[in-house]
This record gives C-alpha cells, sequence and structure tokens, in this order.
C-alpha cells in the first residue's frame, strides 16, 4: 500500500483543492478539470486551465505522517497533482507586441497539498509545496492553438512575445474555519492562504457556502466562494522573480493591489463517480485592464477504502 501512494504521489502531483473533505471515511479518488473562457464567450486574459489530481483522504501512514501539521484529533489528507495554465492578452489576433495588455504567458507546476483537519475543533491548517516552470516549458502556445484547432477558432498569434522562461518555486499555508459539519444540508468555510514564491506573493481571504444533500456516496449541492486577495507580486503578469525582466511585463505601478473573485457552481456525486461545473469571476488585474470570467468541469472517480454510512 505504501509503495503505491508513493509512485502516485509523483505520478499525479497536486493541482486545486476547491472541495473540502466532509464526512468521516475513507478514501482515494481521481479527477480531471478544465477550465477555459470559451465557456463565457470571451478569448482573453487567463485562457484555459488543465489540472489532474490525486486524493487520499483520511490518510495514516508513519513515512508522510510527519509532513501533516499537528492539530488535534487529527484527519489527514494528501491532495496532489500537476496543472497548465496559460495567459493571453485581450485579442490573440495582433502579431505586433501589446504595449499594456496582458502578456503571453504559460505556467506548469507539480507538487503536493497536506491537509490536517481536527474533528474536535472544526478547523484545518494546509500547506504545500510546488515546482515548475513558467514560459515556453509549459507549452503553453502548443496547447492554445491545438484547441483553437479542435473548436475551428481562428490560429491565435503573438506567443513569440511571452513572458521569458524562468523556474517556479512555490510555498504557502492556510486555515479554515468549518461550520455545521454535522448537517447534511448546509455547510459554510471561512479561511485564508498565503502564498509565497518566485511567481506569485499574495494572501487570500474566502469563504464557501455548500446548500444541497451532502451525503457520502450520493451528494448533490450548490456552492457559492467569495475570494479577496491581496497582491504583492504577480509573475504571471510581472514574469517570474530572479528571471531576466521581459519587455511584454506589466509594470508593478499598474497592477491592482485588491482583487476580487467569486466561483458559482454544482457538484454531484453518486457511488465512486463526481462531477462539477462551475463559473468563476475576477475582478481586473491591472491599470485599464477589464473584468474576466470563466467555467470550468470536472470529472472524477472515488475508490472507497471504507464506508460508514
Amino acid at each position: 500500500m505504501e509503495v503505491r501512494i508513493g509512485v502516485l504521489i509523483l505520478l499525479f502531483p497536486f493541482c486545486c483543492f476547491s472541495q473540502k473533505a466532509d464526512s468521516l471515511y475513507a478514501y482515494q479518488s481521481f479527477h480531471l478539470t478544465w477550465e477555459n473562457d470559451i465557456f463565457t464567450a470571451r478569448d482573453r486574459y487567463y485562457s484555459q486551465g488543465i489540472f489532474l489530481q490525486y486524493e487520499h483522504h483520511n490518510l495514516n501512514m508513519k513515512w508522510l505522517n510527519p509532513f501533516f501539521l499537528r492539530v488535534p484529533d487529527i484527519e489527514r489528507t494528501l491532495k496532489s497533482g500537476i496543472e497548465q495554465k496559460g495567459y493571453t492578452p485581450s485579442t490573440i489576433q495582433s502579431d505586433t507586441f501589446l504595449k499594456g495588455d496582458r502578456p503571453y504567458a504559460a505556467t506548469i507546476t507539480y507538487g503536493n497539498q497536506f491537509f490536517s483537519r481536527s474533528l474536535s475543533k472544526n478547523y484545518i491548517l494546509n500547506w504545500g509545496v510546488f515546482v515548475g516552470f513558467i514560459g515556453k516549458p509549459a507549452f503553453g502556445e502548443y496547447t492554445q492553438k491545438t484547441v483553437h484547432k479542435w473548436i475551428n477558432s481562428p490560429k491565435p498569434k503573438g506567443w513569440e512575445y511571452q513572458l521569458n522562461t524562468g523556474f517556479i518555486l512555490d510555498l504557502n499555508a492556510g486555515y479554515t474555519k468549518l461550520f455545521f459539519t454535522r448537517s447534511r444540508w448546509l455547510r459554510i468555510e471561512l479561511g485564508d492562504l498565503v502564498t509565497i514564491r518566485n511567481l506569485t506573493i499574495d494572501m487570500q481571504v474566502f469563504g464557501r457556502l455548500k446548500w444541497g444533500y451532502i451525503g457520502n456516496r450520493r451528494q448533490f449541492y450548490l456552492y457559492y466562494t467569495p475570494e479577496l486577495r491581496v497582491v504583492g507580486y504577480d509573475g504571471t503578469l510581472q514574469g517570474a522573480l530572479f528571471v531576466k525582466p521581459s519587455m511584454a511585463a506589466v509594470s508593478a505601478k499598474s497592477i491592482e493591489r485588491l482583487v476580487g473573485e467569486q466561483q458559482v457552481g454544482i457538484y454531484l456525486r453518486y457511488k465512486p463517480f463526481y462531477a462539477t461545473a462551475h463559473f468563476h469571476y475576477q475582478s481586473r488585474l491591472f491599470k485599464y485592464a477589464l473584468n474576466h470570467m470563466w467555467g470550468g468541469i470536472t470529472v472524477g472517480y472515488m475508490l472507497w477504502d471504507n464506508l460508514n454510512k
């Protein structure tokens, strides 16, 4: 069992962590998420994200346990995966450099997130570490052009002006308070996450409301997540730290230091299968930019170790 989990951690590092543990049983799961602004009839800024994730909930393994922060009555969850994100200017049909616009950029990252939930105190402490690249090694140009070919959209122009290649090292830590954890119809979460890396330095404060039926093998609920970010540095606009500056980078004085985001979605689970669909709103990230929206879908499969209900 330990060898199998170790291999999975290497193959499926951390990507996103939108769903928190809701009940006291153990499982492993895999899911694939695709985000794209095609769902909102846009083609600018954050244009696409692809996420592959492995999760082990209620984990108890001697060689992994020391990586989890200590809390009373601990329940451990490991999330591992890989993600690729692509960013474009306000138009993808210009083959000349667009000064003052969002630059072309792409990132690919690998990592692990460790969640320690206190069952008696109803809170979660988590931390994560990620490595990856920004620039050509992230294959953003290839991915976007391939998707546009599939959906018969115009070929993007201007990727030769993308931000310079750099290495990404990311550390983060967060706290989440859980409310109504015994309810099958309502859940509320409030938390924060601090990220320090050579790509992004920011602090997030968020809430999450879940309303619907929340069982174990069967779930159906709507969720709403508002978020406020305080931005110190955004490498997807300014380029990674300790990397040769790019002429396409947005100047520091143009960066918006307070960014608001909202996500609304639906989550469905029936036995081992689950799926989500969501829309995401983001306020402008820099001077003269526009607000942005995109959508996403997730499909996943669960492997239960045990089930209480």
